[in-house]
């Protein structure tokens, strides 16, 4: 049996191909840093779109923090007006958030690395017995302020999930908001930008 020969043009072809130069490193390094580049970009959309949609049903930015009047475990009252003057971080939490519990940590080394003119105040929401939550408080090693939520604080807050963080300025303006877990990187960036 004869082999049949590839027509003169096919050979032609492959020929041009194995002789044509690769692309050279320059432009595939720029394609593939082009890539990541956009990878980079629609996750940092994403990330800011899930923010966003997190957050709508929240306090507006940029207007003045609704004030609260809470006890805290030890029953001294606490008043939003005591922190004019300090960028103040109001975390709204929950017992049985297993999300909240993650950021026991990170709120405690926050805590400890705030300067002056900083403050953090934690409201729990579910803090029908007191007894109770000065123990789990206890148990958990917290070491920041529990203030002892209402339901009135609950609705003025808009709180729809936990946890809840309010970023406020030093004049008693809401300057930023997240819903979901924070590192204590990220809380402390959010005080540093609220001031």
């Amino acid at each position: 049996m004869a082999k049949r020969r590839p027509p003169a043009r096919a050979t032609e072809a492959a020929a041009e191909d194995a002789a044509a130069p690769e692309a050279p490193k320059p432009i595939r390094r720029f394609a593939r840093l082009r890539r990541w580049g956009l990878e980079i970009g629609v996750v940092v959309v994403l990330f800011f779109a899930l923010s966003s949609w997190q957050t709508r049903g929240l306090l507006p930015a940029g207007e003045p923090m609704p004030a609260f009047d809470l006890v805290d475990l030890q029953g001294q009252r606490v008043q939003l007006s005591d922190f004019r003057g300090k960028t103040l971080l109001v975390h709204v939490w929950a017992t049985w958030c297993g999300v909240c519990r993650r950021e026991f940590s990170a709120l405690n080394a926050l805590h400890e690395s705030l300067d002056r003119d900083e403050a953090l105040v934690t409201i729990v929401a579910d803090s029908r017995d007191r007894a109770r939550l000065a123990r789990f408080v206890r148990e958990h090693q917290l070491e920041y302020p529990v203030l002892l939520a209402t339901d009135e604080v609950i609705e003025n807050y808009k709180i729809e999930a936990f946890p809840t963080n309010y970023y406020v300025d030093g004049t008693g303006m809401l300057r930023d908001k997240t819903v979901g877990l924070s590192t204590r990187t990220s809380m402390g960036a959010r005080m540093a930008c609220t001031k």
